[in-house]
């Protein structure tokens, strides 16, 4: 019955999605585009369930080991995969020098993201990244304490471009979504004008005259994130393996008691001899 509505989820899931990206008539262009759009992500997620459930639902109701066997190994699959992606998150912030040796995760990616903001015709991913920023309380994603500073490698936001052909009225500042905001104060689209400054070097630095914004890089605020809830964190995950593990020992029990059944049926009732 469980897998039963986890096939009717994953096919909601993977139905919903499609719809979505049929009414936005999203064009998936690389990594990008895919990874920071919640339709694609919905998508992947209903297809995925869709496709573990169907093993294990079929290998159940029809007896077929064979799936039940898959179904087990595709779901020790993604167990390994979790414990291995726990590990490096964790190993990553908390032994900073990894990051640099193992050279594994992907901030370059989310830099290109940041190149895109705005100029290509995605509000899903806009967003995205402005809900991503106003809640970890970051601006941009280096993992450093100048991760505001990414925002000029964004066309609109570029502080170095001396041509006046390509200034944009949005020259030397970042997103809305980097500045901090008390709770009451009136929203203010343009707080983030003016942040940096284009030195003579070439260089961008932080202008001296403008209002308050979080300057640490995102990645560096999932690393304090990490920290802070080390302990809630471990709780979520623990209560994620446990029952893939217990769903892991059940599959192959069963698989085991199909087996056993069908050993006893053949020296039961054994295959008449051939006239």
């Amino acid at each position: 019955m469980a897998r039963d509505r986890s096939e009717v989820v994953g096919l909601a899931l993977a139905a919903l999605g499609t719809y979505v990206l049929y009414l936005k008539q999203k064009t998936v262009r690389d990594a990008i585009d895919f990874f920071f759009d919640p339709a694609s992500l919905m998508c992947l997620a209903g297809c995925l369930i869709v496709f573990v459930s169907f093993f294990g639902c079929m290998g159940s109701l029809r007896e077929y080991t064979l799936f039940l066997r898959l179904y087990n190994w595709i779901l020790t699959f993604f167990f390994v995969g979790e414990i291995v992606l726990v590990i490096i998150i964790f190993v990553f912030y908390f032994v900073p020098d990894a990051k640099q040796q193992l050279g594994l995760f992907p901030e370059k990616t989310f830099k290109n993201a940041i190149r895109k903001y705005g100029i290509v015709d995605d509000d899903d991913m806009q967003n995205l990244i402005d809900d991503m920023q106003r809640t970890l309380g970051c601006c941009g994603f280096s993992d450093d304490d100048n991760g505001f500073l990414d925002w000029n490698m964004n066309e609109y936001f570029n502080c170095t471009v001396l041509t006046k052909q390509q200034v944009s009225n949005e020259r030397c500042s970042v997103p809305a979504s980097c500045c901090i905001v008390k709770e009451g104060d009136p929203i203010n689209i343009r707080c983030g004008h003016d942040v940096m400054i284009a030195n003579t070097d070439g260089t961008v630095t932080e202008s001296s005259n403008h209002k308050p914004i979080y300057k640490i890089g995102c990645l560096k605020a999932v690393g304090v994130w990490i920290s802070a809830h080390a302990i809630i964190i471990g709780g979520i995950l623990i209560g994620i393996l446990v029952p893939q593990m217990f769903l892991m020992c059940i599959t192959s029990t069963l698989r085991n008691q199909i087996l056993m059944q069908k050993a006893k049926w053949k020296r039961s009732f054994p295959p008449r001899p051939s006239a």
